[in-house]
């Protein structure tokens, strides 16, 4: 059974700041907005944990053959 949005973005929150850090030299601007703007933090850490708990339902779906598990 899969995790609810709620409580998969409780858990993904270091995995997005890594990403982040990861992409810095490429995204400076956006990495430092993010880092260190908790108003801006708050309107996007939203939409990148959807974004990532959305990616990863749909890999589940194509390695299980359109069934999630």
């Amino acid at each position: 059974m899969a995790n609810p949005l709620d409580k998969f973005v409780l858990g993904i929150r270091k995995l997005i700041e890594g990403l982040m850090m990861d992409r810095m030299a490429e995204n400076d601007k956006i990495v430092t907005r993010f880092m260190a703007n908790q108003e801006f933090q708050g309107a996007a850490f939203p939409i990148l944990a959807q974004e990532i708990a959305v990616g990863g339902l749909g890999s589940l779906e194509s390695a299980n053959n359109g069934v999630l598990r």
